[in-house]
């Protein structure tokens, strides 16, 4: 094991690459144990200072990536297997300060020159938007996973979400379990602090702002999807 790191840490071209990345890059073997990752790996995953993830697999980390681990074994050997590439959409709380985010992650083969998979690479950045329907039933259009900017609060943005798509008070409290004069309150908030006085100009001042566009975190679910 230790010769097989030393090999793959003395391929400059490759490693040197992943170690300057603000992205999430490392390798595995073909029995899914880690030798190499970079920084940016152990802050997406949290990883406590010291502890040493080489020659460890997923499920031997103290990570919440762990409960994935037999997804990700199995992923990994359909890499292995097929010689193509996989993509992923990782969704958990990630990096130092525990942020629910979604990740893009791709696991691809690393083959010799006999065009034989000896490891696998993978590589993982952060989402920014999405556009997985999954996440919020037929709704299609790109979406913001981070709201532009702090006006609203989280409890909020679940109200927005719903106003937006045209649901009475009455209706959006009994999605929250509120009553609806709780509801019509809470828009009413809502409104100036958009400073506006109507629906209509608050779907105006959500569509100039992205508001109309931003997933509240409570529909963001922790897990894994598999991209064909």
């Amino acid at each position: 094991m230790m010769k097989k790191i030393a090999k793959v840490s003395s391929s400059l071209p490759l490693t040197s690459m992943m170690e300057n990345s603000q992205d999430v890059w490392g390798i595995k073997d073909c029995d899914s144990r880690f030798i190499y990752t970079n920084r940016a790996f152990l802050d997406f995953l949290n990883v406590p200072q010291g502890f040493d993830v080489i020659g460890r697999r997923d499920d031997e980390l103290p990570t919440c990536i762990a409960e994935f681990a037999l997804i990700i074994q199995k992923l990994e050997r359909k890499v292995i297997k097929s010689g193509q590439k996989i993509t992923l959409i990782k969704t958990h709380f990630f990096g130092r300060e525990q942020k629910l985010q979604p990740y893009l992650y791709e696991t691809f083969p690393l083959h010799n020159k006999r065009k034989k998979c000896i490891d696998t690479v993978f590589y993982g950045r952060k989402l920014a938007i999405i556009s997985l329907p999954h996440y919020v039933g037929k709704l299609t259009a790109t979406l913001l996973f981070e709201p532009p900017s702090n006006l609203f609060t989280q409890s909020e943005l679940r109200i927005i979400f719903y106003l937006l798509r045209t649901m009475s008070a009455k209706e959006i409290g009994k999605k929250l379990a509120r009553s609806h004069r709780t509801i019509e309150n809470i828009i009413r908030i809502l409104y100036q602090k958009a400073r506006v006085h109507s629906l209509r100009d608050f779907k105006h001042f959500c569509h100039q702002t992205g508001f109309d566009r931003t997933v509240p975190q409570a529909f963001i679910r922790p897990g894994i999807q598999f991209i064909e």
